[in-house]
Formats: C-alpha cells, structure tokens, sequence
C-alpha cells in the first residue's frame, strides 16, 4: 500500500528510532510494513526509504535502484531490493566525497552532503538473517542517508553550507 511521505518538520523524522525485535522478524506486521515501504518508495521514485519517513520510528530501510530507471544520477549500477534491519555502520573511511543529496522527506530540494567515501555494515534481513558488507560506491551513500533517518537526521543537518540548498524543477 502507497502510504503517504512524512516531510521536514514533522516529529516523526527528528526521533531515534527502536530496534525490530527478535519476535518481530518475519511477522506480518513487519512483511506489511516493508510492502508499505516498498511501494510508496516506487510510487515516489526513491532510491531508499526508511520507516520515520512513513511514521512508523522502527530502525528499518530498503534499498533500491537499477540504472536504466535513474535519470538524476549517473553511474551509480544496479542495487536489487534490499531490506536493512537494525543495520549498524562499523566503519567509515576518513575519506569524503561531496554530492548533490535529494530526499522524499524534503520534495523538489537538493543540497551538497559530504559522506565518507567507504563503509563496513552490518544489518539483518526480515527473516533474521545477518549480513556484513562494505561499499565505496552509490549504495554506501544511500545507506549512510537511510542510516541518519533511523537516528532523526536530515540530510540539510550534514550540509557544511547551506547555501547549496535549492529547489529544482521535478522533471531533473
């Protein structure tokens, strides 16, 4: 089900989130909530989403992407869904890269946010399942800005100038 985008301003996306608990993997509400994830993030043309962003303050996201259907971003590959439970960033490189963020919570605004470059993650799957990894590439920024709203982060709270802050036609 579509479910409407909180946007800036609202308490929802400024609280930390609560972990998924055990006896919440693989339950219905949690597969009802990810199908609500999923298709408001489709309908809205996302590259991620995470639960504050729909109302709901449990430490969850999903990510996905695929080229071919990406026209504001350039190389950034194919990422099949991915659903991100309780993740945890383990590490981050000192290197950073700046790039021109967007969010759903934040229609028709991009501002410049420098993240680290490289992460090492871990997360869990609806089903309980772990996972660890690492990326340096579109997907570590994507998950380091899914990450933040789990901790009631907006993406204008990591721009070192606001100034970069603007407004675009909805076409780009």
């Amino acid at each position: 089900m579509i479910v409407s985008i909180r946007r800036m301003g609202e308490p929802c996306l400024l609280e930390k989130s609560v972990a998924v608990t055990s006896s919440e993997f693989n339950s219905i509400e949690l597969l009802n909530l990810i199908d609500n994830l999923s298709d408001t993030q489709h309908h809205f043309g996302g590259v991620g989403i995470a639960a504050p962003q729909i109302g709901i303050n449990k430490r969850i996201f999903i990510i996905e992407y695929y080229q071919k259907d990406i026209t504001r971003y350039s190389n950034t590959g194919d990422c099949p869904r991915k659903i991100i439970i309780n993740p945890e960033i383990l590490s981050v490189s000192n290197e950073q890269i700046s790039f021109n963020e967007g969010c759903l919570s934040l229609p028709g605004l991009r501002g410049t946010v420098n993240r680290s470059v490289k992460i090492s993650y871990q997360y869990f799957d609806q089903f309980g399942n772990l996972y660890r990894g690492e990326d340096d590439g579109f997907f570590a920024r994507v998950f380091q800005h899914e990450y933040d709203h789990l901790d009631g982060m907006l993406y204008p709270m990591r721009m070192n100038d606001l100034r970069s802050l603007s407004y675009v036609d909805a076409d780009k």
